[in-house]
């Protein structure tokens, strides 16, 4: 299948481009074509000296969704609006899966004598961050894309909870469970295949799209068990 990853330059991008290239044609979309162009480059060179037949191409995001069977949307939340409106004059039969989770750095302002949090008055009293999740109105990022998307789209909510650096370092045996929502049992079964495609994922039909907002929130709980625990790069596996 030809598979466009919108948002291919960034680190979760990555990844899915290394991973998925040996079984499918990628395409890496971008706002900016020539830095897609730039970074497909990259990715054929990390390939190809790994002896890995590639053959990844970069270009604008429309383009690349445009000339896909599935469109992974891997930019920021915030981007999800213009990415949804940019993409909607060339959507008919692609697969679209969303990838974005709403998430925001907060902080916190204990005070050294109390347990009690407060609301910080500048940035030299926080002694404490994390991340949190922002539930966006409609519910979960996955329901507000669809909400922006033409009602006939299969739409897909997957890949929120597998860590960017370890997807995209070739040489980790990855062994991670991947939540699958979504309303269409067609669309959600094409990704379950696209999941078993990268090696020891697993596939978790989680429920309807209105769930994505239980796996996308795992996310920021995650970094944060990760930063607190100095314990790096962790995923989901249900035992």
């Amino acid at each position: 299948m030809k598979i466009a990853i919108l948002g291919g330059t960034g680190s979760i991008g990555k990844g899915f481009a290394l991973r998925l290239n040996k079984k499918h044609e990628i395409i890496i979309g971008s706002r900016d074509a020539g830095k897609a162009k730039a970074t497909a480059s990259e990715y054929n060179d990390i390939l190809t000296n790994r002896g890995i037949k590639a053959e990844i191409k970069g270009t604008d995001n429309k383009t690349a969704a445009e000339n896909a069977d599935v469109i992974l949307i891997a930019v920021k939340y915030n981007h999800i609006g213009s990415v949804s409106e940019l993409i909607r004059p060339v959507l008919n039969n692609q697969i679209v899966v969303s990838v974005v989770v709403p998430i925001e750095k907060d902080y916190c302002y204990i005070h050294p004598d109390t347990t009690s949090l407060k609301i910080p008055v500048s940035r030299e009293d926080y002694n404490a961050n994390y991340f949190c999740y922002v539930t966006p109105p409609a519910g979960s990022a996955a329901q507000e894309l669809a909400a922006l998307l033409p009602a006939n789209i299969e739409l897909v909510s997957a890949f929120h909870n597998v860590p960017a650096k370890k997807l995209a370092d070739l040489d980790v045996e990855l062994d991670y469970d991947i939540g699958v929502s979504g309303n269409s049992m067609h669309g959600k079964k094409v990704v379950f295949d696209l999941v078993r495609d990268i090696s020891n994922l697993r596939p978790l039909d989680v429920g309807p799209l209105e769930t994505s907002a239980m796996i996308e929130s795992l996310t920021p709980l995650i970094i944060n068990i990760s930063a607190k625990n100095k314990l790096k790069n962790l995923g989901i596996k249900f035992l």
